[in-house]
C-alpha cells in the first residue's frame, strides 16, 4: 500500500528501530510505547486487519510466533507479556500487526493492563 506507515518501514523508506525479522516478518519499536517492551510485530506483506488474512498466510503464524519467543527470550521479559491484536476502532494503523507488550506498563488504569 503506498501511504502505509508500516509498509514504508518495511521497505526502509522511514526509519524503525528492528527488533527481529524473518523472511515475512518485521518487529520494530513502537513509538507510541504504552509498557517497557512494546514492540510491534508486522506481516511484511500488506494486509490491512486481522480479516484480511487468508489460509495460505497460515506459515505466517509460526513466523510471528518464533520471532516473538525469540524476542521475549533477548529482552528477558520474565515478568509477564502479552500478544495482542486490536481490530476495527481498536486499530490506529491500517496494515495488520500484533503488539508485544511486556515489563512496566506505563497506564496502570488501562482496562488491558488489567487482563
Amino acid at each position: 500500500m503506498k501511504d502505509c506507515v508500516f509498509c514504508k518501514i518495511v521497505k526502509k523508506e522511514i526509519p524503525g528501530k528492528i527488533q527481529g525479522e524473518t523472511k515475512n516478518v518485521l518487529a520494530f519499536d513502537s513509538n507510541a510505547p504504552v509498557s517497557e517492551h512494546h514492540i510491534l510485530i508486522i506481516p511484511k506483506k500488506h494486509m490491512s486487519t486481522f480479516m484480511d488474512i487468508k489460509n495460505a498466510d497460515s506459515d505466517l503464524f509460526m513466523e510471528v510466533i518464533n520471532l516473538a519467543k525469540d524476542i521475549i527470550k533477548k529482552k528477558e521479559i520474565k515478568d509477564g507479556y502479552k500478544l495482542v491484536i486490536n481490530g476495527g476502532k481498536y486499530q490506529a494503523i491500517n496494515h495488520f500487526h500484533w503488539h508485544l507488550l511486556g515489563g512496566k506498563l506505563e497506564d496502570q488504569h488501562d482496562i488491558l493492563n488489567k487482563t
